[in-house]
């Protein structure tokens, strides 16, 4: 019987990684197929956005009353999506049976949320760091007690 592939992704809202583990002792293997990168602008640059007009009661003075989301951050929701969506095609292609997520805490959030039910019922751990920049080995150290 063949063993499951377990992905381990990566992400955070700009880099995201998968690696791929089939048998205790072969370490993990990059998985060239979902590497994304990108670069995100720092708020200032990524858009203008003029304040939404506010009015105080009674006449008073209107003031600007600032968005709930900035430019910045629709593009960081936007990236992971994007992987989300890639995860989700790699999952219908079978390329994975099971699949561990490690990313800082709001993006984990966002990754499980954009997550089809059919591809959240693969994963089998949650890690909250952000280790997309960190070797295979160190991501393998931090995840060992999942792939069991």
């Amino acid at each position: 019987m063949k063993n499951p592939v377990t992905w381990i992704l990566t992400a955070d809202h700009q880099r995201a990684r998968a690696f791929a583990f089939d048998r205790p002792g072969s370490g993990l293997r990059p998985v060239a197929a979902l590497t994304m990168d990108e670069h995100l602008p720092v708020s200032h640059e990524a858009g203008a956005h003029r304040p939404d007009i506010g009015f105080a009661a009674r006449g008073g003075p209107s003031h600007g009353v600032e968005p709930r989301t900035t430019p910045h951050d629709k593009a960081a929701r936007r990236f992971v999506e994007d992987v989300a969506e890639a995860v989700t095609a790699a999952a219908d292609r079978g390329e994975f049976q099971r699949l561990i997520l490690v990313a800082p805490p709001r993006a984990l959030g966002e990754l499980r949320d954009s997550l089809p039910e059919a591809v959240r019922d693969r994963v089998v751990g949650e890690l909250d760091l952000d280790l997309t920049k960190a070797s295979a080995e160190s991501v393998e150290a931090h995840i060992e007690r999942f792939l069991a």
